[in-house]
């Protein structure tokens, strides 16, 4: 289906934080504590004393994982220090793994070596920027904060931190670099998605995108082609859609009491330039082709209700995602037929968030214990 693009551009300055000064470039604001990076942890080295006290008071803990996809064993295991962070997302590229710590808003970055052999640093954000998803583009770490309605960059070389304010309210989830550099991202608070184009080195634009069919929908998941053609995923609308700028949608949608696709929830284009993504409610993973004819080729998951959740593709196509309801990581061979192998995490009971596979045979997942998740609340009505 059709839709007509609604597209609202606005024009800013960047905030930006340097570690331990404040830039007076342009608009310049305090970002946080403005001491950027934190204290490290190597490998060996005992956490904090904060760290212990939190554990005490029965704080929840975070972990990030290593799994070896050659023989499907969990080969490294690292604890944050702090108990509370909340890791949301992880991504790796070469020998740095980056997350985000939603509940004490950081960005954690782990330089992995070997398993005795590693660098934990975290980044502080502003207090209530809540970082969500991340992804690496040219050596820059961009994230999105919908706690404080922007668009973030760290630059690791310098250690700073670039804020790009968007729509108030909007609430920005996920986000995706496109082959121009612009960075798409989605808008779930306003039922949009937006652009980001860096114009100086203090400028900035910002363009958000809308049309009816996306209405209440609030779109989570988001992939951008290597022609720059956008995905959506709607994850109250049930319905996955594909944007070709300046305003042209097609849009796969529920069907009845089949409700395909069903909670859609995150996105990722494999080597082939297939459309993967996670259902949800759906307990699926399914490959999403937008031709003359659209069409869904589903794969159901194990256990029923098992929530799978974020997904990534390897270098030979498989995809694996996080099924955060049954505290495991899967893996989709799209053979004929497909083939699922499944791998719970060392410790049960935990709810994987986030998962990336390098390109040296390594998954990394991101978990922790249960409190509370940082999941978009998905308002929409199912009949029993």
């Amino acid at each position: 289906m059709a839709g007509v693009s609604n597209m609202v551009e606005t024009s800013n300055r960047a905030s930006v934080l340097l570690v331990g000064v404040v830039c007076a470039v342009v608009a310049v604001v305090a970002v946080g504590l403005g001491l950027l990076p934190q204290a490290q942890v190597r490998a060996g080295e005992p956490f904090p004393d904060a760290a212990a006290a939190l554990e005490s008071a029965g704080v929840r803990s975070s972990y990030l994982y290593c799994l070896d996809r050659a023989s499907g064993d969990y080969v490294f295991t690292f604890t944050l220090p702090l108990s509370n962070a909340g890791v949301r997302t992880v991504a790796s590229g070469g020998d740095e793994i980056w997350f985000t710590e939603s509940d004490v808003d950081r960005i954690g970055r782990l330089v992995y070596t070997a398993t005795t052999d590693y660098v934990y640093t975290p980044y502080t954000l502003t207090t209530g920027s809540e970082p969500l998803e991340l992804t690496l583009s040219d050596g820059q770490v961009w994230f999105t904060a919908p706690g404080g309605d922007y668009i973030g960059r760290l630059d690791p070389a310098t250690s700073t931190v670039e804020q790009y304010q968007v729509v108030a309210g909007s609430a920005p989830a996920d986000l995706d670099v496109a082959s121009d550099g612009a960075v798409w991202f989605t808008l779930p608070g306003v039922d949009a998605i937006g652009r980001l184009v860096i114009t100086s080195t203090v400028d900035y634009a910002v363009t958000t995108y809308t049309t009816a069919l996306l209405d209440g929908g609030r779109p989570y998941g988001i992939a951008v082609s290597g022609s720059d053609v956008v995905y959506v995923a709607q994850t109250a609308n049930d319905r996955v859609s594909v944007f070709t700028p300046p305003n042209e949608w097609v849009h796969i949608q529920g069907t009845g009491l089949l409700g395909i696709p069903d909670d859609p929830y995150d996105l990722v284009i494999d080597g082939l330039g297939r459309v993967w993504g996670t259902e949800r409610a759906g307990n699926r993973v399914s490959r999403f082709d937008f031709g003359t004819y659209p069409l869904i080729s589903t794969n159901n998951v194990l256990p029923v209700g098992s929530l799978p959740t974020a997904i990534d593709a390897d270098g030979d196509n498989h995809v694996w995602f996080t099924q955060s309801g049954a505290g495991q990581i899967g893996r989709l061979t799209p053979s004929v037929p497909p083939e699922r192998n499944y791998f719970p995490l060392p410790c049960p009971g935990l709810i994987p968030t986030g998962i990336s596979v390098d390109g040296q045979g390594a998954v990394w997942v991101v978990a922790s214990q249960p409190r509370r998740i940082y999941v978009p609340t998905v308002l929409k009505s199912r009949e029993s």
